[in-house]
């Protein structure tokens, strides 16, 4: 099987493509149907390897493996399609496509790290997939983690509205709803901001009334999506109605850490009161 029919951007088009509320874009059937049917097939590899976790039994929780996981246990995915779909999207050649979709958005937001692109691409230590001993060895690193989110007990959702880890460029998630699951929510809801926002806790908004729902990206099969991370790019999930079904996706990031670096600071009231107090 030739790795390309492996990519969730192989049937983007610049229809799929949008900078509002934040550069995103959103691909259904982005798979080949065959190509589908076989990794939510063998999705129950990750399944049995889940079956071990405390918090399996847990409400509404996400349970993921790493890509270095994975790698570390190659003896045990070697053989599943799953293997060369992670190796893939942790690639510099899937990088490359994400940059170029991208492009002049990434232009506006983070025109440094562009050049750094063009600068550093061909360099053997600009990408690597994310582990401690290569967060800072490389311009940057990468991770594709298939997991799950447990079934529910209580309604909830697995976060509010919130932004990525500032060190992150792209993030993007791949859905494989079973095709039985007829629960309501999970899905991805994209915000736009109406007034100046604060964070608090790990990333989450703290005054949410500053928010304005915009748009919702349902939680289906072979559906993809992926964003340009910044202070502006605010999502969640819906909550989830009770259900035995899991929620099956993986989540695709490209991360830098090298010189500390972060895209974006998180304005927080706590930093602001600080400085307040310290004028008095």
């Amino acid at each position: 099987m030739r790795i390309t029919n492996l990519d969730i951007l192989q049937n983007f088009k610049k229809k799929n493509y949008t900078s509002f509320p934040f550069p995103h874009l959103e691909i259904n059937n982005a798979l080949p149907e065959n190509i589908y049917s076989s990794l939510k097939k063998e999705y129950l590899i990750f399944d049995d390897y889940f079956s071990s976790q405390k918090n399996l039994n847990e409400n509404n929780v996400r349970i993921q493996i790493s890509s270095e996981e994975v790698y570390n246990l190659k003896e045990k995915f070697k053989k599943s399609l799953w293997y060369d779909f992670i190796k893939y999207h942790n690639s510099l050649e899937f990088f490359d496509k994400l940059v170029n979709i991208f492009k002049d958005d990434l232009l506006i937001y983070y025109p440094q790290t562009f050049d750094l692109y063009k600068k550093e691409r061909v360099n053997n230590k600009f990408l690597n997939f994310r582990s401690e001993s290569n967060k800072f060895n490389y311009e940057f690193v990468s991770d594709c983690q298939p997991g799950i989110n447990t079934p529910v007990k209580k309604v909830s959702s697995v976060r509010g509205p919130h932004v990525d880890n500032p060190v992150e460029l792209f993030g993007g998630l791949f859905y494989l709803r079973d095709d039985e699951d007829k629960s309501i929510g999970g899905d991805l809801i994209l915000y736009e901001k109406i007034n100046k926002i604060y964070f608090h806790k790990k990333a989450e908004v703290e005054n949410v009334s500053s928010l304005r729902e915009c748009k919702k990206i349902k939680y289906k099969k072979n559906n993809c999506v992926f964003f340009l991370n910044s202070e502006s790019s605010i999502h969640s999930v819906s909550p989830r109605q009770n259900t035995n079904n899991k929620r099956y996706l993986t989540n695709i990031i490209f991360e830098r850490y090298k010189n500390k670096n972060f895209f974006f600071k998180l304005k927080r009231k706590s930093n602001i009161i600080s400085k307040l107090k310290k004028l008095f």
